[in-house]
């Protein structure tokens, strides 16, 4: 096969070639785009109690938006990686790009919520599934293998892991100080940004390449599995991962009763196996020397078969870490947006700054370097979970913020480089899709988990103090347990008092009431926490059973090619 793309041989500003360029100045369009598309996947769960009285709906309907967003960009990601091989990668891209900011711009602008769903789910989301694997695959196309390529992956992974840090930050100061408005408007600043840098994405179309066919009985397979897979993971914060907590309606009817099972059950299984019928279908799609939407080929090997499940723990690790931290921050410690973002901003810092370390660090084996960051993220997060669980304060978290940041920094331009890198050029639009439909996978699940242990830690714990408190009468035990079970939700002290004051309870009660909900949310967030640290030990365990990749720039010295990956047999030391 013809490779897609290849690197034109454009000069930089000292007239040198495209490839011996600073990384920093070819790649700064896509690292923008990286870091806009990371910000608005963690920026809007600040700004919902200003967005829903603004486009005067609920709460429900924002979450939906979010929800449909995280869909969209899960169910299309394979099919705009093929897409960006058939058009070629740069041109895909740009029409993300430009996607991607009509949709922004649509939603800064918006009147209601079918119109911010439309720019931001819909658009926003499309958008995002056409140009994030080509950013991946331009990079491989753009840099040589090695040194340059790995500091390029450093760069587009910092830019996506400050951009997920940055969003509760500086959508809370847009949303505190100006409009959540604004934040939309802030992203077609950049993309207009992008739109006015692409000449400096040096890379062409070979003109003699195949035009490779759209699989669209796969690309619709793989978008269902993909959605209803990740619909299934989102429900359990609500409904609870075996049995229903609430019932489960559509369009008013209960389809499932309270107490029946959880739909998350029946969401994952017909996830994974429209995804089964999927991989049946690229295997008759191959046997019939037909193109497949995806060679399944590519997972034959260890750096992809093995890097792949790094990635989504990774990223579970990080989703889970951005969905509690902030909730903790602003329900318990009764921090504002922005200062919750300002607290989270040490992890940013530190983040970057290793991951150009890692990017520096060539002579050491990328395997160790991974295993070196999935250690040092789960062991973070417990150091939260350890320096909260007395006596909380933001400051007390920000030492474990700082330990997970090193970790991310010292993981993503190894791990993105490993398996991007284990295929040739002609493969890297493939594996980015596949690729950043484990990362969005990764991200649900964080979230899902973490949602769905907290509601439950939340409720066990409410309802084990309020039957034990002696203080609080029976009749009113039953009437605040049944409200729980109906709609249990994290709430804020200062929430709490005004809650109470309108009741006009007892003082004795209303003290009980407020004491109970203290310690039953500051118990259920740092209890999600810790689950997400245990569970992201997984990802060290799959780290070990890497392959071992050779020293490139060391064969390169020595006049010999380099091998991308060595396929020593699995746990064989090296």
């Amino acid at each position: 096969m013809a490779k897609t793309e290849q690197a034109e041989p454009a000069k930089d500003t000292a007239g040198g070639s495209a490839s011996s360029a600073n990384p920093m100045y070819l790649l700064i369009p896509l690292a923008l785009a990286q870091l806009i598309n990371a910000y608005d996947t963690t920026a809007m769960n600040v700004a919902v109690s200003k967005v829903v009285p603004s486009l005067h709906t609920t709460v429900a309907g924002v979450q939906a938006g979010i929800t449909i967003y995280s869909l969209v960009m899960a169910a299309f990601m394979i099919t705009g990686s093929k897409i960006g091989d058939i058009w070629g990668r740069k041109k895909t891209f740009m029409l993300g790009v430009t996607m991607y900011g009509v949709g922004a711009l649509i939603t800064a602008f918006s009147r209601n919520l079918g119109m911010m769903v439309t720019g931001w789910s819909l658009l926003e989301g499309l958008g995002s599934a056409l140009m994030i694997p080509a950013i991946f695959a331009l990079v491989s196309s753009m840099l040589p293998p090695g040194k340059q390529r790995l500091k390029g992956f450093a760069l587009i992974g910092s830019a996506a892991a400050a951009g997920a840090a940055l969003g509760p930050l500086l959508c809370g100061f847009w949303a505190t100080v100006v409009t959540w408005r604004a934040s939309f408007l802030s992203e077609v600043a950049v993309v207009v940004v992008v739109l006015l840098l692409h000449k400096r994405l040096a890379v062409e179309e070979d003109p003699n390449r195949k035009k490779p066919q759209l699989d669209a009985l796969g690309a619709v397979l793989s978008a269902l599995g993909l959605a209803i897979l990740v619909m299934g993971f989102l429900q359990a914060s609500t409904y609870g991962w075996l049995t229903a907590r609430v019932p489960f309606k559509v369009g008013g009817k209960v389809i499932i009763p309270k107490g029946g099972i959880s739909p998350v059950i029946p969401f994952v299984i017909a996830g994974l196996l429209v995804l089964g019928l999927f991989v049946l279908w690229q295997r008759h799609r191959t046997n019939a020397k037909k193109e497949p939407l995806v060679n399944l080929g590519i997972f034959k090997g260890r750096a992809v078969a093995i890097g792949l499940p790094v990635v989504l723990m990774l990223m579970f690790m990080q989703a889970g870490m951005l969905f509690i931290c902030p909730v903790f921050l602003q329900m318990s410690l009764g921090q504002s947006p922005l200062v919750s973002g300002l607290t989270i901003l040490p992890l940013t810092v530190f983040l970057i700054l290793f991951s150009q370390v890692a990017a520096k660090l060539n002579k050491v084996q990328p395997r160790k370097l991974i295993m070196i960051g999935m250690v040092l993220i789960p062991l973070g997060l417990m150091l939260i979970w350890w320096l909260l669980e007395d006596k909380p304060s933001a400051l007390q978290m920000i030492p474990g913020l700082i330990v997970v940041g090193v970790g991310i920094g010292l993981v993503n331009a190894p791990l993105l480089n490993l398996v991007q890198s284990s295929l040739p050029a002609e493969e890297s639009g493939e594996i980015s899709g596949v690729n950043r439909a484990f990362s969005n996978l990764g991200g649900s699940l964080g979230t899902a988990i973490a949602g769905a242990v907290l509601m439950s830690v939340l409720i066990s714990s409410f309802s084990g103090l309020l039957l034990k408190n002696p203080v609080i009468p029976q009749a009113e035990k039953q009437k605040i347990e049944s409200k729980l079970a109906q709609d249990a939700r994290t709430v804020s002290d200062k929430q709490v008092r005004s809650y109470l004051a309108a009741k006009s309870f007892n003082p004795r009660v209303g003290t009980a009431l407020y004491d109970i909900n203290q310690k039953s949310r500051n118990k259920a967030l740092l209890t999600a926490l810790l689950a997400v640290g245990v569970l992201g030990v997984l990802g060290f365990l799959f780290s070990i059973f890497l392959p071992r990749v050779q020293n490139e720039e060391a064969d390169e010295e020595a006049g010999e090619p380099a091998e991308r990956v060595s396929e020593r047999p699995a746990g064989q030391p090296t």
